[in-house]
């Protein structure tokens, strides 16, 4: 990923990168920053995957799973089976009164519809899965095979510097028995994009932490192709900035 002024924001052009000494340059303010201060954080506990949750590919990183509660603690289950069983009740109380030419077919027609809707969304909910898929410089979110009325959706990663899970407000003021989480792209300018909500705690970690590692191979790439161009580009501007920086020049 092509780095960010931690002061400024702006992008900074390879040419003023130095790889060796893992700097750079930001025209725009003038800036000398650390671009390897992935390396420099805190080492994040490795997580162990839940078996359910499925890594259809690593390369690029394709996590899915179906649920991450049981079906009988899913609120959205739970709901349309309910209402699937009460329309489809409805239906068939309405047909009868129609067959006895008390209510117009319309109602019975009314309460199938309501009925199919209920059903299809609770066979999405069981056979569907959800996907999370590393797209290039975004992650795609989507649910599949069923058509679903989620669209999918796409969190973009330009800026993002980590993912961490975090326990959603509701679960914490309302001391949910199964605490709820999110993960959650943090960006170098201290904001934040929603990757996923409503997940148990293992899943949250994981995908946090899987997502991480593979953000940072991201970045180990980026810098290995910057390597590769001449470092003539940053010419004595940049040496006597950073010897300004570190007190190596003496005034």
């Amino acid at each position: 990923m092509q780095p960010r002024c931690p002061q400024c924001q702006q992008r900074v052009k390879a040419e003023q990168i130095n790889i060796q000494r893992m700097v750079a340059l930001c025209e725009d303010c003038g800036s000398i920053f650390d671009i390897d201060h992935q390396r420099h954080k805190a080492k994040r506990r490795k997580v162990k995957r839940p078996a359910a949750l499925r890594l259809l590919s690593e390369a690029p990183l394709h996590l899915a799973f179906r649920t991450n509660f049981r079906l009988d603690k899913s609120e959205r289950f739970l709901s349309s089976a309910v209402m699937s069983g009460m329309f489809s009740l409805m239906a068939l109380l309405m047909l009868g009164l129609n067959l006895e030419g008390e209510v117009p077919i319309i109602l019975p027609f009314v309460f199938l519809l309501m009925a199919v809707a209920a059903i299809y969304s609770l066979a999405s909910i069981v056979y569907n899965s959800t996907h999370l898929v590393w797209d290039a410089d975004a992650i795609r979110v989507e649910r599949r095979p069923l058509p679903s009325l989620t669209q999918a959706r796409q969190v973009s990663l330009e800026g993002i510097d980590s993912f961490s899970a975090q326990e959603t407000a509701a679960s914490q003021s309302e001391g949910y028995d199964t605490p709820r989480y999110q993960v959650w792209a943090n960006s170098l300018d201290g904001g934040r994009r929603l990757v996923y909500g409503d997940l148990v705690e293992e899943y949250a970690s994981y995908i946090a932490s899987r997502l991480n590692q593979d953000l940072l191979q991201n970045d180990a790439n980026s810098a290995a192709r910057l390597s590769d161009l001449p470092l003539g580009a940053l010419d004595d501007e940049l040496d006597n900035e950073l010897a300004e920086a570190t007190g190596e020049i003496s005034r």
